[in-house]
């Protein structure tokens, strides 16, 4: 039998679904990372003010004029939200390898629940002591589309917030799979094991035009999970900095486990910058490997008018011959006109724009500096 992770494999996108679009190079990034990784924001300009996104099940739909395009996350993942599995083959024609080896260390959890034509089966769990995956199975006998929105918050002790992803797919007509990553906000260290409860609160149909009341399905499922954490040996780094058109990016922290490597950093932007600035990254090897990530979201607070943000990256597995890692933060300005509006779970929504770029900031692309790290001590 096929694991989870197969069957987005086996998802095949015709290319003749996809329009062209009018757009310099710079555009398409700018609008490919908002969509997938940047939410508006709210918070007052001045005063200090910790800012923790997380454990809000709320959702937010993010329009982007004169682009064509269509994108929704969690406003509680604040900074990035990245998209996982299928949506990142689709975008790059091929595989990342990412998620490669976590069917080797992941944990079967088959927790089964059922209501109204509804079940939803947790299937897997991976934890590596900061972030913790998902897999699950949708089926339903109502007919709710091929793009699906599963409402889902997840409550572990001591932990203020979260970031991360989600990923659905049809499998056949009634039957999804899918997967969600979750990055931990909180003031522990990493744990040996995780104890936790997955709540799924409904299921609804996501179109062209945002989320469709008419194809949802409320629910009230509840699993109670504890998953033992990988084994994993971190790196702290001190002094790798850079700073350019003022952003700040310090790299903290390596983490390597068997199926993985996390790599942490910190944001600081002004407050009025913060809402226009995207991050890419190149992390290559010694021996010319080139590795695909995914960011795991951020929290933050606003100090004095500075934003800083406390982020992680998942990375392919290093290669274990590599002596150095260097990673290249690629900093990114742009002007991100549009709105949308944010929907909290009491059903409040309230509506933003986004303005153009302050004045006298111009939109652009840096290669910041590169930081290398010496992998030999955590070997």
């Amino acid at each position: 039998m096929k694991d989870i992770y197969d069957f987005f494999n086996d998802v095949d996108i015709e290319v003749n679904e996809f329009q062209p679009m009018e757009a310099d190079e710079l555009e398409k990034s700018r609008i490919k990372k908002r969509v997938r990784e940047k939410i508006q924001e709210h918070s007052p300009e001045s005063g200090s003010k910790k800012r923790i996104h997380g454990k809000v099940a709320a959702a937010a739909v993010l329009f982007a004029t004169g682009i064509g395009c269509f994108g929704w996350a969690f406003p509680s993942y604040a900074k990035e939200v990245p998209v996982i599995g299928d949506i990142f083959r689709f975008l790059d024609g091929g595989t990342t390898g990412i998620y490669d080896l976590y069917q080797e260390k992941a944990l079967n959890i088959d927790m089964t629940k059922a209501a109204k034509g509804i079940e939803v089966t947790l299937n897997q769990g991976v934890y590596d002591g900061r972030t913790l995956s998902l897999t699950y199975t949708i089926k339903t006998g109502k007919d709710l589309g091929e793009d699906l929105y599963l409402r889902e918050d997840i409550e572990v002790p001591s932990v203020t917030g979260y970031g991360g992803s989600q990923q659905l797919k049809q499998v056949s007509p009634g039957v999804y799979v899918g997967q969600s990553n979750y990055n931990l906000f909180t003031e522990k260290e990493e744990r040996n094991a995780l104890s936790f409860r997955w709540v799924v609160s409904s299921i609804e149909s996501l179109g062209e035009e945002g989320f469709s009341e008419e194809k949802a399905v409320d629910c009230n499922f509840n699993y109670n999970v504890t998953l033992k954490a990988m084994d994993s040996k971190s790196l702290e780094l001190a002094d790798n900095h850079s700073t350019i058109q003022k952003v700040r990016i310090n790299i903290e922290r390596l983490t390597m486990t068997p199926i993985n490597t996390i790599l942490y950093y910190s944001e600081e932007s002004p407050k009025q910058l913060s809402d226009y600035v995207g991050l890419d990254w190149e992390i290559k090897d010694d021996l010319g490997n080139i590795y695909e990530y995914d960011g795991n979201g951020g929290s933050g607070e606003t100090h004095e008018k500075i934003l800083k943000m406390n982020s992680s990256l998942t990375i392919q597995r290093l290669n274990p011959e590599a002596k150095t890692l260097f990673v290249t933060p690629i900093l990114q300005l742009g002007n991100m006109q549009g709105g949308g509006v944010a929907i909290e779970d009491d059903g409040t929504e309230t509506h933003f724009t986004l303005d153009a770029l302050p004045e006298g900031v111009t939109p652009g692309e840096w290669h910041m500096k590169q930081i290398s790290i010496d992998l030999s001590s955590i070997r």
